[in-house]
């Protein structure tokens, strides 16, 4: 009887009770079952709770990614738009840039190689030696244009030109190596190209004088001034003030007296006052 368990069932309204009888071995086996069950019951919900959190952090880490991707690409498309415009920018600014170096070359401040050949390879205009060529030939193309004399030396009238004209001190006539450019006594004179000076001091007939040496192998003369403001082996850039006008030297009234010369050859200063 020890390896049994009685169980009791009683009944209201006097029916004799119930005797039920269980053997330990069940029982315990039924207990252990029923922990077990309750046991692996809640482990199951636990990680039913683990693993719905878990999904819900994968899905809103999946959206999360999907919104990146999205951005990603949309900003993939945006760089591929902007390298398009850049690309076509690039193609303009070359073609401009081929556009001033023949207008130039048409007006001899540079000059077209000679006797040149080779094969051809078109690059992307993403290529960074490209991107550098362009700069470097940007640059030359300035320093060439500095070097050569352009615009005013001072702005006034221009009263007497280039070449043959009557002699403003008496008869007959005489043959004028520059123009003449009527100006306020004063007036600030500035050099139109990057040089070096030459000559600065009493020229003859150009009273004082200032004679400027450019690397493009022009030469710029301004005379008659009224004081000089630079000296000989000084280094001025287009647009310095290199002097004042005046009316030294042989002259009827205060003006600047200016004359371009290439390879020593007299040019005509209208040409390089503005261009046409």
């Amino acid at each position: 009887m020890k390896d049994y368990v009685s169980i009791i069932i009683a009944y209201h309204e006097g029916k004799a009770p119930k005797t039920i009888r269980i053997k330990k071995s069940y029982l315990k086996a039924f207990t252990v079952s029923a922990v077990s069950f309750l046991s692996l019951s809640i482990v199951s919900y636990i990680l039913s709770i683990a693993l719905l959190s878990e999904k819900e952090k994968l899905k809103a880490k999946t959206e999360r990614l999907q919104v990146e991707r999205h951005e990603v690409l949309a900003e993939k498309e945006r760089l591929e738009q902007e390298r398009l415009t850049i690309s076509k920018k690039l193609k303009t600014l070359e073609s401009k840039m081929a556009m001033v170096e023949d207008y130039l070359s048409k007006r001899g401040v540079i000059t077209k190689p000679l006797a040149v050949g080779g094969a051809s390879y078109k690059f992307d205009y993403q290529d960074l030696s490209h991107l550098d060529f362009l700069k470097e030939r940007s640059d030359y193309l300035l320093s060439k244009v500095r070097a050569t004399p352009l615009g005013y030396p001072v702005y006034g009238r221009i009263t007497s030109h280039l070449g043959w004209r009557k002699n403003p001190f008496g008869r007959g006539y005489e043959f004028h190596s520059g123009i003449d450019i009527e100006a306020p006594y004063g007036s600030k004179v500035i050099s139109t190209a990057d040089g070096v000076v030459e000559f600065a001091n009493n020229h003859g007939s150009y009273g004082k004088a200032v004679i400027i040496k450019h690397p493009s192998g022009y030469y710029t003369l301004y005379g008659h001034l009224s004081n000089i403001w630079v000296e000989v082996g000084q280094k001025v850039k287009a647009g310095d003030v290199i002097g004042l006008v005046g009316s030294t030297g042989r002259s009827t009234g205060p003006h600047l007296h200016y004359e371009v010369l290439f390879e020593g050859r007299l040019k005509n200063p209208m040409d390089y006052l503005v261009w046409r």
